[in-house]
């Protein structure tokens, strides 16, 4: 009886352990995956939640533009083998994606006949700590206006302080309550450091950025605004990057400040719609009309005072922000992360990192350099040839192929000793690829990836736009420039270099580098793009701090 007891309990413990090992297994498929699907102009964001239960993965889905909420999705299957999961809908609709990096699932959508390339980012949490949650201690309004071209029409949100229609006692200190309502979530442990990372602190100058006016229709109140421009690719209102809404903790932060503040979808994003042609044409310099027709918007509304609009730009949202200051007349500019050099030298110093990270030693990145600059200036030359034909700007024929590829050969062999040296290394690890991509050399391969570059409207901007005029003419209102030290998308070494030269012209600049944030203003171990899923922090608190000190202190009445 004994025996067959042991017997009995080793059996058990042995299929438990199978499915103990199988769960295992399943456990890195688990949590939020959240992505954007093309659908014409437009850009849906979509979250599945993976759960397991009894051994089996099951999957819901959310739409949030379309008001779908924990949609039970048909299956969800892995491919152990590759790697791999497929979400299939019941609406004919499916995903099918390989695991990267344990935080990415890179595949493509199909429904319909169509196959769009997308990735969804991991996050064992639908929020990251320091998104802000309703109930809200300020007004929160869903806003719309239109493009004076009449082909596109925007939305946004706008925060800002308890107004006197809500609140029966107006006279300082229901600000001074909004101001320093309850403070920001934070993460319960410190992600990088052993040192806990501080709350945002409340600004006791609060209540010194209202302006009350006197009219027929009695007393109102004005707040200074704050308008938020995201950085380049097609951005959503919070410019949410995987469980990440950065934008969403800005206008929370500044809001409890005293500032209005107003987001808005991109053109052609969440439910920013928009002629698809119009859109199509859409560069850096396009985003300066979306911006005006943003504070012209503003300028409607009585709760704003129109005098002290400021305007915060993220990366290639600085570059907005400071052409925007040629048209309009700004109370002050804070750019994060904003570029100082070339779009050209831009990606030049990103595949550098690349690079670095996939073991290149410095001299083959630094020599490749060129290689990158010759490449983009080909798919520049020929997307503009096309342009003056009057030709459409499809895909590369394989004529076209061709020729790239032949130019860029020749310009190789006719290069110094080093270069080819260094091409070399990169040649060969590329030989691979190009043969799964059915092409028949790697300079085709190059020609297949960097000729569309060139056919874009808004890549062809971004590598020939250089911001330093800009930077260096602003003389209307000052700028606060804040940049990451462990930036590995825009470069902190001429940023630092134009901040002084700007000092030399008599620009009111304040320059502040914090050695351990990234691109996206965390506090980083790496700076790499992979990085920032991973981290819990979406704001460091150092960068608030100094970025909301400058804002009262030139928003401020005297």
């Amino acid at each position: 009886m004994k025996l067959k007891f042991i017997t009995a309990l080793t059996v058990v413990f042995f299929w438990s352990s199978i499915l103990f090992a199988q769960d295992a297994d399943l456990e890195k498929w688990l949590g939020y995956w959240k992505g954007t699907v093309s659908a014409g102009p437009m850009q849906i964001g979509l979250t599945f939640h993976v759960t397991l239960k009894n051994g089996q993965l099951q999957s819901t889905l959310d739409v949030p533009m379309q008001g779908l909420k924990d949609y039970t999705v048909e299956s969800t299957t892995v491919n152990d083998k590759t790697e791999s999961l497929t979400w299939t809908m019941g609406f004919g609709a499916s995903f099918t994606g390989r695991l990267v990096d344990l935080k990415q699932l890179q595949g493509s959508w199909k429904q319909g006949g169509k196959d769009i390339p997308c990735v969804f980012y991991q996050s064992l949490f639908d929020l990251k700590p320091q998104t802000p949650l309703a109930p809200f201690p300020y007004e929160v309004k869903l806003v719309d206006f239109s493009h004076p071209s009449g082909k596109l029409k925007f939305s946004g949100t706008l925060t800002y302080p308890k107004s006197p229609e809500n609140a029966s006692d107006w006279s300082g200190e229901k600000l001074i309550e909004a101001a320093a309502g309850s403070r920001m979530a934070l993460p319960p442990k410190p992600i990088i450091s052993e040192t806990p990372i501080a709350p945002f602190p409340i600004f006791p100058a609060a209540p010194a950025l209202v302006k009350v006016n006197i009219d027929t229709a009695g007393i109102h109140h004005q707040f200074p605004v704050v308008l938020l421009l995201s950085g380049s690719g097609p951005q959503d209102r919070d410019e949410t990057l995987g469980a990440h809404k950065p934008f969403a903790v800005w206008a929370d932060a500044l809001t409890k400040s005293g500032f209005a503040v107003l987001r808005v979808d991109d053109r052609g994003v969440g439910k920013s719609l928009g002629d698809a042609k119009f859109l199509a044409n859409t560069t850096t310099e396009s985003y300066v009309s979306d911006a005006l027709a943003a504070i012209n918007y503003l300028g409607s509304l009585a709760m704003i005072d129109t005098t002290r609009v400021f305007v915060i730009g993220h990366s290639e949202g600085a570059a907005v922000a400071l052409m925007l200051s040629k048209k309009r007349q700004l109370a002050g500019i804070v750019t994060l992360a904003g570029a100082t050099s070339t779009g050209v030298e831009t990606s030049v110093y990103q595949i550098q990192h690349e690079w670095k990270n996939n073991g290149y030693d410095s001299f083959t990145c630094h020599h490749l350099g060129d290689a990158q600059r010759k490449l983009i200036s080909l798919a520049i030359e020929m997307g503009e040839n096309r342009i003056s034909e009057n030709k459409d700007l499809a895909l590369p024929t394989t004529k076209e192929k061709e020729q790239f590829a032949l130019a860029f050969s020749k310009w190789v062999k006719s290069s110094d000793k080093n270069l080819q040296k260094a091409y070399k290394v990169w040649r060969n690890d590329n030989a691979k690829i190009a043969k799964v991509y059915g092409e028949k050399s790697v300079e085709s391969y190059y020609a297949r990836n960097y000729m569309p570059l060139g056919y874009n409207a808004w890549t062809r901007y971004f590598f020939q736009y250089n911001p330093v005029p800009d930077y260096l003419n602003l003389k209307d209102c000052d700028i606060l420039m804040i940049q990451g030290g462990l930036d590995r998308q825009v470069n902190p070494i001429p940023t630092r270099q134009i901040a002084k030269l700007m000092e030399q012209e008599g620009v009111g600049v304040t320059y502040a580098e914090f050695p351990g944030v990234n691109h996206m203003m965390q506090q980083a171990k790496t700076g790499n793009t992979r990085e920032y899923f991973d981290l819990e922090e979406t704001l460091t608190a150092g960068v608030y701090i100094k970025t909301c000190s400058w804002l009262l202190d030139h928003a401020r009445l005297r």
